[in-house]
């Protein structure tokens, strides 16, 4: 099997790379996989033909750039309506206007809130339902930054739920779109959370299942 090529969008000031990337190391096999590191997520607007699969863990709009028009995000849109992956982690839900093509048409998921502190966020499978993306997943538990999403739960499948001494939230969800497949998955701000091995898994399986390997 040829290797499938992902975009991991990441790097800015509350989630930065030395986080980030050591942990992409253990997602992503180099035997079957290519990794485009970037921070601009008009890279992969402009690459977007050559993405097997896109990885957002944040918004990728570097300091003095514009957010995304509804333009660059359709371009986003229709590759993966044609069939790109899309995973969404942690920050890459924000910024999600309710509005835009990205939450409308695409993700169906966007931050809303997190909590004020960092505190133990345990994320479980939900029981109601089973899909490859949780397959073989554990609760876990880690010190994290709790995020709090709206979902559209008419237009996709909650997978997780994710319980603090806050609130329980949706934790991560997951459908098509066109020919393509869609996941987000809300813990991973810390390298508690992010490093945990159940969430490393999580995100193998996510990626596999949104380039439909599973």
């Amino acid at each position: 099997m040829s290797r499938k090529t992902v975009y991991i969008i990441r790097d800015d000031v509350n989630h930065p790379k030395e986080v980030i990337d050591p942990v992409m190391e253990r997602v992503f096999d180099a035997d079957r996989w290519n990794v485009v590191l970037t921070d601009r997520a008009r890279d992969l607007v402009e690459h977007a033909a050559e993405a097997d699969l896109a990885m957002w863990f944040t918004n990728g709009r570097p300091e003095g750039e514009a957010n995304l028009s509804v333009e660059e995000q359709g371009v986003i849109v229709d590759r993966v309506k044609a069939g790109m992956g899309m995973l969404f982690v942690h920050a890459g839900l924000v910024l999600i206007e309710e509005d835009s093509p990205f939450y409308a048409e695409l993700n169906s998921g966007r931050f809303i809130e997190h909590s004020p502190h960092h505190v133990p966020v345990t994320t479980v499978p939900a029981r109601s339902i089973e899909h490859p993306v949780i397959r073989g997943i554990e609760a876990f538990t880690a010190t994290d930054e709790h995020y709090y999403c709206q979902v559209d739960t008419s237009r996709t499948d909650v997978l997780l739920l994710s319980t603090s001494k806050h609130v329980t939230a949706a934790g991560g969800w997951a459908h098509s779109v066109g020919q393509g497949r869609v996941v987000a998955l809300t813990p991973g701000h810390t390298t508690d959370a992010l490093g945990n091995p159940q969430m490393v898994q999580l995100m193998k399986n996510g990626s596999d299942w949104a380039i439909g390997l599973i």
